[in-house]
């Protein structure tokens, strides 16, 4: 991609769409992610909304794009391992650990509904097993594959140089990565198929049925470019999160007219599903923080089109927004109606006396959720930086919708969130800090020092972004718009 000459840079398809050799161009950020099929999936689940039965098939659809994308990255291992290609195997099984991960996290998660909900439906409820899936039967499948090419190319080719590996490498080593990885999805696989097997659910239809699995697969089949990049995990990571964000949302509304109708253990148990439910979202970020390279995300960012995270509008307008401007307008209302002299004399008066008695711990509750919920935003925040980070890089590299310098403009919507008028004003209440970071900190001035290793990297990363990939200097400003009416609970 070092030129308007390069092959892969876009022209036109007869249709009028852009394409590269590696395939189409998005247009938008809801066509590359699939959001009208996961909307769809979304719709056809056929519960109501912001449910226990809601949330336990947001849990599964998650875990089955998860599950699709081990699929196809045990499928790429094998290849590798067929051609001799240990470095090419070790990083597809490294990526497979973080998906692991995530669905270690989907069933963490998966208990921490239960329990929010006392367990889940009473009576002779129905049960969902993830093992009764499609995207769960096809990894079965590919892991088969895969272990008979392990054992073709490595163990019964070089017994020797196997055990030898084993007892004296470590993971500096592309085949002890490749062993040590199998391993240890393979016993992660262990956990969250136990976590989510048996979970019980107030409908009776089958698995594939309620979590719509052919709709999901064609959304992650859609993901995938003519060429081997790692185009369709970095979208799967994508993915993931909308499912989650959006059934969050529901729980985040029905937690705030609960708030406002005083029902305070309902909004608890909401703000509770809330919180639960963005655990894996900041997991996802993290996994596409330490996995993708630079260049592996420059060598399909111009087919992701204009289609920055900011386009999303269960997470940036919904979530970070509507839903976030609401719950502390309105946390402020509530305290503010309790009837002490100030915000801050409330909301020290709840944190001083919350042992009184059962009104005063419910209160405590409320605000205490509400303050996780904002740690969970923060964490996320933080993971999104990474991205901005390691693959613009200081200097004035755009952004995907053409801000002049990226990573400055990710820092500046994060902390111009914490800004916002009644989120500060309750935590100053609540003697409890926004700052992202500590101003008189020796550790924060040697990393943010013009000379320090991580500024240097910074700006190495810009340089050779500008100068290996100059199509993304080309890229004209292109905001969000979205016709999409504010969610107002």
């Amino acid at each position: 991609m070092a030129s308007l000459d390069d092959p892969r840079a876009a022209g036109r398809q007869a249709g009028g769409r852009q394409t590269t050799e590696l395939g189409p161009v998005a247009e938008s950020y809801d066509q590359l992610h699939r959001i009208d099929l996961l909307g769809e999936a979304r719709a056809a689940r056929g519960v109501p909304e912001g449910t226990y039965d809601s949330t336990v098939c947001a849990v599964f659809q998650a875990a089955e794009v998860s599950l699709l994308n081990l699929a196809r990255l045990a499928g790429r291992t094998q290849a590798r391992l067929l051609d001799g290609d240990i470095p090419g195997a070790s990083r597809y099984v490294q990526w497979a650990l973080g998906f692991h991960r995530l669905l270690r996290g989907l069933g963490t998660t998966m208990f921490d509904v239960r329990s929010a909900f006392g367990a889940g439906p009473a009576g002779d409820a129905a049960a969902l097993s993830v093992s009764e899936s499609a995207g769960y039967a096809a990894y079965v499948d590919a892991l088969r594959e895969l272990e008979d090419a392990a054992r073709g190319t490595l163990l019964a080719a070089s017994p020797e140089l196997i055990r030898s590996t084993i007892a004296t490498e470590s993971i500096d080593n592309a085949l002890y990565r490749v062993l040590h990885g199998i391993r240890l999805s393979c016993h992660d696989a262990t956990k969250w198929e136990s976590d989510l097997t048996g979970v019980p659910i107030g409908v009776r239809r089958g698995t594939d049925e309620l979590i719509s699995a052919e709709t999901l697969a064609r959304a992650v089949a859609a993901t995938e470019l003519n060429a081997s990049t790692l185009h369709g995990e970095f979208v799967a990571l994508h993915q993931i999160p909308e499912i989650l964000v959006a059934e969050a949302n529901d729980h985040l509304e029905t937690a705030i007219r609960a708030i406002r109708a005083s029902e305070l253990s309902r909004a608890v148990q909401h703000l509770t599903v809330c919180r639960t439910l963005l655990d894996p979202v900041v997991e996802a970020q993290r996994v596409m923080a330490e996995h993708l390279a630079t260049g592996e995300y420059h060598a399909f960012r111009i087919n992701l089109g204009p289609a920055s995270g900011t386009h999303s509008l269960a997470i940036k307008q919904h979530m970070f927004r509507d839903l976030f401007k609401h719950l502390w307008n309105d946390l402020e209302t509530w305290l503010s109606s309790l009837g002490a002299p100030s915000l801050q004399d409330a909301v020290r008066d709840i944190d001083a006396h919350r042992h009184d008695d059962p009104g005063a711990w419910l209160r405590h509750l409320v605000l205490d959720r509400a303050f996780r919920l904002h740690d969970a935003h923060q964490q996320w925040r933080h993971e999104h930086l990474h991205m901005p980070r390691n693959c613009l890089g200081s200097g004035g590299t755009k952004s995907m919708i053409g801000i002049p310098d990226g990573p400055q403009a990710v820092y500046k919507m994060r902390d111009a969130a914490n800004a916002q008028h009644s989120l500060a004003s309750i935590h100053r209440a609540r003697r409890s800090g926004l700052a992202n970071a500590v101003p008189d900190s020796p550790l924060l001035k040697l990393i943010t020092d013009p000379s320090s290793l991580d500024s240097e990297l910074m700006r190495v990363v810009g340089e050779a972004t500008r100068e290996y990939f100059p199509q993304v200097q080309e890229q004209s400003y292109q905001p969000f718009r979205s016709g999409a009416a504010e969610r107002n609970p």
